[in-house]
C-alpha cells in the first residue's frame, strides 16, 4: 500500500495542489446580500444621495464601492428602467459639471481636474 506524502502537516494524496479558495466578494458587497446591497445603493443614488454619503450610510469602505454597486445594480435593470435611471444620473452629472465650471474659488487646473472626473463618471455610466 502506498503512503500519502505530507507537506507542512497536510496530507498530499498525489492529486496535485489543493484547489484555490473561492474569490472574495467584490468591493462594496457582502456574501450575504451583494445584489440587495447594490439595489439599496441604486435607490439612494436615484434619490440624489452622493456616493460618499451612501458609503457612510451603508458602512462601505470607500465611495468608489458605492459607485461600483450603483453600476452593477443599474446593469441588472430592464432596458427601459436602465435608460430612465441613466437619464436621471446624466442630469445630475450635468448639474454637477455646471456647478464645478462656475466655481471661482478654485484654480482653473482644479476645475479641469474635477470636470475630467465627471467625464469619467459619465463614461462609466454609459458602458454596458
Amino acid at each position: 500500500m502506498e503512503e500519502a506524502a505530507t507537506e507542512g502537516g497536510r496530507e498530499m494524496a498525489g492529486t496535485g495542489p489543493p484547489p484555490p479558495p473561492p474569490p472574495a466578494a467584490p468591493p462594496g458587497t457582502d456574501a450575504g446580500g451583494g445584489a440587495a446591497r447594490d439595489e439599496q445603493i441604486l435607490e439612494l443614488r436615484d434619490a440624489g444621495r452622493s456616493y460618499p454619503a451612501i458609503a457612510r450610510e451603508l458602512g462601505l469602505e470607500r465611495s468608489t464601492d458605492a459607485r461600483a454597486g450603483y453600476l452593477r445594480a443599474l446593469r441588472r435593470q430592464p432596458p427601459e428602467a436602465r435608460q430612465l435611471l441613466r437619464r436621471r444620473e446624466l442630469r445630475r452629472l450635468d448639474s454637477l459639471a455646471s456647478a464645478i465650471a462656475g466655481r471661482a474659488d478654485i484654480s482653473e487646473a482644479d476645475v479641469a481636474r474635477r470636470l475630467r472626473a465627471v467625464d469619467l463618471l459619465r463614461k462609466d455610466l454609459l458602458e454596458d
